[in-house]
């Protein structure tokens, strides 16, 4: 194999020379940076990144932990996330904790100890035990070589942890779609079917619908809140359940759309016609939204915006801890908005202008 000296001697240059062009110095004119990365393509020859970040403390290697690929709301998140990176000349590695905050807790010791440069995380340490709270506090100490390794947390923050993160307001969304159900589209009688209720997105967009039907003055039955698990089979056995234990109700507030796409084909079943006998609104506007029979009403989220925003954050925070810099940690709240389609509107254009990949 190549090394680094064959590469100098083909190109005509100092091997400094060549180290300086695979760490792309300024320092180097694009006359000689064509020669050695001619003789580079020639050669065959590759670096090893963990070796080079031995010497440089850095890898230009990002780890992404995520829950599920399975879930479609990731997917314009890590094209957000990829895009980004692309422009900066970061690799990405993906991971997958399936909610277990064991795993969440393996992986990123496991990150930190192969040299990532940073790690953006969509976290599953719920719950105030001192594991998790030690765990949290971890996330703000990892290091490599005295140079801090930062993380991001998307779609909640951990409270006062100085994690930064970059999310948007559940309680806020959930409360805009049962208030939109209420007050556009008429309806009193509004199933939730919920996240996990034990997850902080599940217990925020719980808050929020709680909060809408107090303020409409409409009573809180907690057998409307029906738990699913993320997935279309839960938000389907969910309003199957509810359908023939004979609840009555005119709408259904999905925490997810996945779960609404489930609603959907209960009520199909059921012989319940969405919207005039119950409208459906979902939470995401995953590109699912636009293409099931009604389209699906939902709440809109820049996914894409969300990991590319996330990369960003990311950026600045590794530049400066290699200069050596604290910069103060910040939550990134974007907004969200209502987007109605033919499930609770009849008539209403099916949207696809929000689709982001």
């Amino acid at each position: 194999m190549a090394d680094i000296k064959d590469v100098a001697k083909r190109a005509g240059v100092s091997i400094s020379t060549v180290s300086r062009v695979i760490n792309n110095s300024k320092n180097v004119s694009s006359e000689l940076s064509v020669k050695v990365e001619r003789a580079i393509e020639d050669l065959g020859y590759s670096t090893n990144q963990i070796a080079r970040g031995l010497k440089i403390s850095r890898t230009n290697n990002i780890a992404v932990i995520i829950t599920s690929v399975a879930r479609t709301f990731f997917t314009p998140v890590l094209e957000g996330i990829h895009k980004e990176a692309d422009k900066k000349g970061y690799f990405i590695v993906i991971a997958e904790t399936h909610d277990s905050f064991e795993k969440e807790e393996n992986l990123v010791n496991l990150f930190a100890s192969q040299w990532v440069d940073g790690i953006i995380l969509a976290s599953s340490a719920y719950g105030d035990d001192l594991s998790r709270k030690k765990y949290v506090k971890s996330l703000r100490e990892l290091k490599k070589k005295d140079i801090r390794i930062p993380v991001v947390t998307l779609e909640f923050a951990f409270e006062n942890s100085g994690v930064d993160a970059v999310v948007i307001d559940h309680e806020k969304a959930a409360y805009e779609a049962v208030s939109y159900l209420i007050q556009k589209a008429g309806r009193r009688d509004i199933i939730h079917v919920s996240l996990p209720a034990e997850h902080r997105m599940g217990q925020q967009r719980i808050r929020g619908y709680r909060r809408a039907l107090e303020d409409h003055g409409i009573e809180i039955r907690e057998d409307y809140i029906i738990e699913g698990d993320y997935t279309t089979y839960s938000g389907y056995k969910a309003m199957k359940r509810a359908i023939e234990a004979g609840q009555r109700f005119d709408a259904i507030f999905c925490a997810n759309d996945q779960m609404a796409v489930g609603a959907l084909k209960a009520c199909e079943e059921q012989g319940i016609q969405v919207p005039d006998q119950a409208a459906v609104i979902g939470n995401d506007d995953v590109f699912a939204a636009s293409i099931v029979t009604p389209a699906l009403s939902s709440i809109y989220v820049p996914k894409f915006e969300l990991g590319a925003i996330a990369l960003k954050r990311l950026e600045e925070l590794m530049d400066a801890s290699n200069a050596g810099r604290t910069i103060k940690s910040k939550v990134i709240t974007l907004d969200t908005k209502i987007v109605e389609r033919e499930s609770t509107c009849k008539g209403a254009k099916n949207s696809l202008k929000y689709l982001e990949w």
